[in-house]
């Protein structure tokens, strides 16, 4: 678990506004992102009065999401800030709208999240030393050779994971198609609408979460176990949600598994990336 202080967060992300303007993006105060930074600027100054005095203050539910966001924010911004593809303003251009807290969230204006998870995404990858880029379908990952491209989705229930999957198959395979024969596929679907709609904060250990994954992943084993393309190797169920922990105010819970679709040097490939990125420490 990486463990930072609000304080070093909010002086780390003093360049956010900056960057977006050097991506041709107007910082706005009311957008979602903005927001939960006002939110994370509250947190520290609580904590800094719990220092000074003895009395800190808890955590709100209404708190949960935006300082969690806050959090992502920081990350993608440090795996991001100067990677000069036209690709990271586009996306953050869109990943920027949306309600401040994910309860409100209605089918007219998720997209937001939906991009924000494949930023998200990447930056963790990118963190912990993996090559990959946002390119169609949406992330490129290159490991020892190998092109894996990652298509994401974000369900908004767990009734809709198979949908939610299969559409991502689809854009698979449509990219698939205009690609070298020796580059795979991973369905990358996010599970954190699904398990927190936005109104729960997760009291378990990483293995019990990681359990709840694995569970998700064995109820779609039937039909990834049906999909005939040989190219597209692995899925990836991933969930990132506001947890508690003993020695932090508020941490991010995420966990990730994938599931063979196709043995192929792909899916060892894209195996080894996902234990790498269990293991492998991020970069400051």
């Amino acid at each position: 678990m990486d463990s930072f202080k609000y304080s070093e967060i909010l002086r780390r992300l003093q360049g956010f506004d900056a960057w977006l303007t050097s991506l041709g993006l107007t910082p706005r105060p009311d957008d979602r992102i903005h927001q939960a930074f006002q939110f994370l600027r509250r947190a520290d100054e609580a904590s800094r009065r719990g220092l000074e005095t003895g009395e800190y203050i808890e955590i709100q539910p209404g708190d949960w999401f935006p300082v969690i966001e806050a959090l992502e924010a920081h990350d993608i911004f440090t795996a991001f800030h100067d990677d000069p593809s036209s690709a990271v303003g586009a996306a953050l251009k869109r990943a920027l709208s949306g309600p401040l807290q994910p309860i409100n969230e209605n089918q007219n204006n998720r997209e937001g999240r939906n991009i924000w998870f494949e930023l998200s995404l990447a930056a963790e990858w990118r963190l912990r030393g993996a090559s990959v880029c946002l390119e169609e379908p949406d992330l490129r990952l290159t490991r020892d050779g190998i092109t894996i491209l990652v298509a994401c989705k974000r369900p908004a229930t767990a009734e809709s994971v198979e949908n939610t999957l299969r559409g991502a198959i689809r854009q698979l395979r449509r990219n698939l198609d205009i690609s070298p024969s020796d580059t795979f596929g991973v369905a990358a679907i996010s599970l954190s609408s699904a398990f927190n709609p936005g109104d729960k904060v997760f009291s378990g250990d990483i293995q019990s979460l990681g359990k709840l994954v694995d569970r998700e992943l064995d109820r779609h084993r039937p039909f990834l176990s049906s999909v005939g393309d040989p190219r597209i190797c692995c899925a990836l169920f991933h969930v990132a949600t506001p947890g508690v922990g003993e020695s932090v105010d508020l941490l991010r819970a995420s966990f990730s598994a994938a599931q063979e679709l196709h043995p192929s040097i792909g899916s060892k490939t894209f195996a080894e990336h996902v234990r790498a990125m269990r293991s492998d420490p991020r970069k400051p």
